[in-house]
């Protein structure tokens, strides 16, 4: 059985190793002992309620085989980006531009640089140990944060957003980086977005331009992949599309991947998960479901069978196990 619940301390040297499969481009797992031991302490304050910055909760979950007792993936929610910390995109737009003398109108795609989804909910770290990226154990790992979303709306965003990771080649080269960024940058990618996950924003702020940028202007492999998602993250791009996120021409100012944005209350599996009372605990087969408790402290999630029992739920005595829920607690569950 597949258990995702809060990241502990403990969990240190094993989330350490899964960020350092996940590799360079991901953000926020970065492969840091001590980055790795901040952001865990903070998701403890979080899930204490007590977190570092008001507003600003960083959940970290942890994807556990409990059968081999062994740490496979992991994902989280920033309650609210942009407070105390910068939040950069650009924002792909377009220019009219026309000239009656010449009889010459045109169309030209400008990026700005821009903070617009300040204070917007975050979905990131979401990885999987390619080993276990079967089954349906990646869905259920993205899926559990809606659940979360839904039984805690107090503490998120009315606009959720997720960044997918943009097109690198074998040895992590950002075509889009590489011709702009790094004119200004002087590093490569991999050691920027290495400061960026581990030190934070402000060297964006000191060192990019403010000044729209023409697209045209830029060689034909930068403009190719602007909002173009990496070939390994196509499959969580999709995930978020079925659940109703949409692209809205916001892309990573690194490596130009989409940014995708939601209404939480719009995203599919917030709509349709349910709360319920636990009836009773017995042994049976039934429908899977997504289900969770409803504890922030030890907020706890899992698939298995439930069936519905009057005003409430039935659920397996492994169920209850593993979310750690007696008869007469609440669950949410989603098909």
């Amino acid at each position: 059985m597949m258990r995702i619940r809060p990241v502990r301390p403990k969990d240190h040297k094993e989330v350490l190793a899964l960020a350092q499969i996940a590799g360079i481009g991901m953000s926020s797992l970065p492969p840091d002992a001590e980055v790795l031991r901040d952001k865990i302490t903070n998701a403890v304050k979080s899930f204490e309620g007590k977190p570092a910055h008001q507003h600003e909760d960083k959940f970290l979950f942890v994807l556990e085989d409990l059968e081999n007792n062994r740490l496979v993936g992991t994902t989280g929610i920033v309650a609210h980006v942009g407070l105390t910390r910068p939040f950069y995109s650009y924002k792909l737009s377009t220019i009219t531009q026309a000239s009656s003398g010449v009889k010459i109108y045109s169309l030209q795609q400008v990026l700005h640089m821009v903070n617009d989804y300040t204070d917007a909910s975050e979905l990131g770290s979401l990885f999987l140990h390619p080993e276990y990226r079967r089954d349906g154990i990646g869905r259920m790992l993205s899926r559990s944060r809606y659940l979360m979303l839904a039984e805690f709306p107090q503490l998120f965003s009315d606009i959720v957003i997720s960044e997918i990771r943009g097109v690198q080649d074998k040895d992590g080269h950002s075509p889009f980086y590489n011709n702009i960024a790094r004119h200004f940058f002087k590093m490569e990618f991999k050691q920027a977005d290495y400061i960026y996950a581990t030190q934070g924003a402000q060297f964006i702020a000191d060192l990019m331009p403010r000044y729209p940028i023409y697209v045209n202007l830029l060689p034909q492999d930068a403009q190719a992949v602007i909002g173009v998602p990496f070939d390994a993250s196509r499959p969580a791009l999709n995930l978020l599309k079925a659940e109703g996120f949409r692209y809205e021409g916001y892309v990573d100012l690194f490596d130009a991947g989409p940014t995708m944005q939601a209404d939480r209350q719009n995203i599919r599996s917030v709509r349709k998960s349910h709360r319920a009372k636990v009836m009773a605990i017995e042994e049976f087969s039934g429908d899977t479901f997504i289900i969770c408790n409803t504890r922030l402290a030890d907020f706890m999630v899992t698939r298995g069978s439930l069936k519905l029992q009057g005003d409430g739920v039935v659920i397996t005595p492994q169920i209850a196990k593993a979310l750690n829920i007696k008869k007469g607690d609440a669950v949410r569950y989603v098909e």
